[in-house]
């Protein structure tokens, strides 16, 4: 039965991950600080994300490991 709570969503759009790498660098506008801040802030989100989902697959197993066990 799927879960009741609400799918995460990013801040990130959607086409970001299709840019070129020339859009990817600083540009004259914004300074290597702001760039290298940006990337370090959505680095760690997309960790914390992955832990996340560790946390949940690990739960899953326990859960599914659990319900072999009761059947048996």
């Amino acid at each position: 039965m799927p879960s009741q709570r609400p799918i995460p969503s990013s801040s990130r759009t959607g086409g970001a991950r299709y840019r070129s790498l020339t859009d990817r660098h600083p540009t004259a506008r914004e300074p290597l600080s702001t760039a290298n801040t940006r990337w370090r802030r959505e680095l760690d989100a997309d960790l914390m994300a992955m832990g996340r989902v560790w946390q949940m697959i690990r739960f899953g197993a326990v859960r599914m490991l659990g319900e072999i066990g009761r059947q048996h």
